[in-house]
């Protein structure tokens, strides 16, 4: 930061942004107030502000805020080397880490072709403060005290929340602009959102974050805890990559405890799949390493795997029972019976296949720390039936996608009560079309399986592809037990 900075005034000339898109934004000048007063910057930037965000573009932060931020165009990312951090982390073990430096990074969004980020929430790893005057539309950023010798700590370690009854958990796959939860109802009996926010995207460690502290705060003022997803982006050669170096290892533990720490989060959730066998061990130790640093922030770590099969690079490469004695939670992930590129039709969670994956997950994983996988969704199959040989198409749908086909093709599905759900078929241009719904009395039948075989809870994938009576029956097995 230039050392005659006092302070960024944002002079908002324009109404404050409502819309959370920022689809219409309001311009604004950007001035430098200093010792000799305002100057305006040599910069033709504007600055946007709504409820919530404070999007600053990249140029202005780079002259002068932080010089070392490097655009990643081709990804819609701003790269920050704080290479000296003025922030430190809960602990000094922790801190240790960080001396050296890291890299974090953060969505970019393109506004009239320029690229600006959410500044909301970064003060600290900036060593800058901000606040927002009401009266005359003004944003300060003002230079802090802070510095590498006088740093200024993140956060403090979490205290572990009890749950009431099982665990109740939803991934939220995260995609384009920032969810606002609090827009949305309570969900009753839910505990845990795991947004997928986190991805490690190359074999120096990079960890890509679609992070908001927005969705965190709302989640916490409605009672949620919030453990985000961390993938190896399903990529075996960046893996191992990854795993075999451990100066990246070492990397994606840095950038995860300081997001951790900024973001507030409760925990980590691993979702390291597609993974070569021969790595085993090697993911084994990275966990161990991961866990015992996430452990010095008091945060809760969780691993997503597989129900045991032969498939090699999807089964076969995580040890169940070492990693079940790392960390706190396992999630299995009990659906896919049929997966997007099966060969054949059928159904993605039949009642006995899910039970059949409990049971020998459970030779390997304590009761107490397992929670079940629960689909949300189903498959829709296509089958083409040329020269005797039938080829499938799947297309992957909601709840309510599913039943739209019902009610649109004036379908009565009927119960099989092997698989546990309701099926259906109908024919279109010498087509067949095959669904295995998953609704209400299927999703009940499944998450029954907790209490019978004393579970630590459910994970649920994904978020919005529930209908909302869902909720009431995860609440009823889970939680009235």
């Amino acid at each position: 930061m230039k050392k005659n900075l006092l302070m960024v005034a944002v002079l908002l000339l324009c109404s404050l942004i409502s819309s959370i898109a920022l689809a219409n934004p309001a311009e604004s000048n950007i001035v430098i107030i200093t010792n000799d007063g305002q100057q305006p910057l040599h910069l033709a930037e504007q600055a946007l502000v709504d409820q919530y965000r404070v999007m600053l573009p990249v140029a202005v932060i780079k002259e002068y805020l932080y010089n070392a931020v490097e655009l990643d165009a081709a990804n819609n990312r701003a790269v920050v080397n704080f290479g000296l951090p003025k922030f430190r982390l809960e602990t000094e073990k922790l801190d240790e880490l960080i001396y050296s430096g890291v890299k974090l990074n953060f969505p970019v969004k393109k506004i009239d072709g320029k690229p600006y980020i959410n500044f909301y929430g970064l003060d600290k790893l900036f060593g800058v403060t901000v606040d927002y005057q009401e009266s005359s539309r003004t944003v300060r950023i003002r230079p802090g005290q802070n510095s590498f010798f006088a740093p200024l700590k993140l956060n403090k370690p979490r205290s572990r929340q009890a749950f009431t009854g099982k665990i109740n958990l939803v991934w939220d796959h995260i995609t384009g602009e920032p969810r606002d939860l609090a827009l949305a109802a309570k969900v009753p009996g839910l505990d845990v959102l795991s947004p997928t926010w986190f991805a490690i995207v190359s074999p120096d460690g990079l960890v890509a974050s679609k992070a908001d502290l927005k969705y965190v705060q709302d989640a916490h003022d409605k009672g949620y805890q919030v453990w985000a997803l961390v993938s190896n982006s399903f990529d075996r050669d960046l893996t191992r990559a990854v795993l075999h170096n451990e100066w990246a290892r070492r990397n994606v533990i840095k950038q995860l405890l300081v997001y951790s720490s900024l973001y507030g989060l409760d925990g980590i959730n691993i979702d390291f799949e597609n993974i070569y066998d021969e790595d085993r061990d090697r993911l084994t130790e990275f966990v161990r390493e991961l866990t015992a640093a996430l452990k010095e922030q008091n945060s809760i770590v969780s691993i997503d795997i597989t129900v045991p099969s032969p498939a090699s690079s999807w089964s076969q490469c995580y040890d169940r029972a070492a990693l079940g004695q790392i960390v706190d939670y396992v999630m299995v992930m009990t659906y896919d019976e049929h997966w997007r590129t099966s060969p054949v039709s059928g159904p993605v969670a039949s009642l006995g296949w899910v039970e059949q994956g409990l049971v020998a997950t459970l030779r390997s994983i304590p009761s107490e720390k397992l929670l079940m996988g629960v689909p949300f969704y189903t498959r829709e199959w296509e089958e083409t039936s040329e020269n005797g040989k039938v080829t499938v198409k799947p297309r992957t749908l909601s709840m309510t996608q599913a039943q739209q086909i019902v009610q649109a093709n004036a379908l009565e599905p009927v119960w099989l009560a092997d698989k546990g759900q309701y099926y259906t078929e109908y024919t279109k241009e010498g087509k067949t079309y095959r669904i295995w719904l998953e609704d209400e009395k299927s999703i009940a039948l499944k998450a029954n399986l907790a209490g019978k075989y004393q579970l630590a809870g459910a994970a649920s994938w994904r978020k919005g592809f529930e209908q909302p009576a869902i909720w009431d029956i995860l609440k009823s097995a889970l939680k009235h037990r």
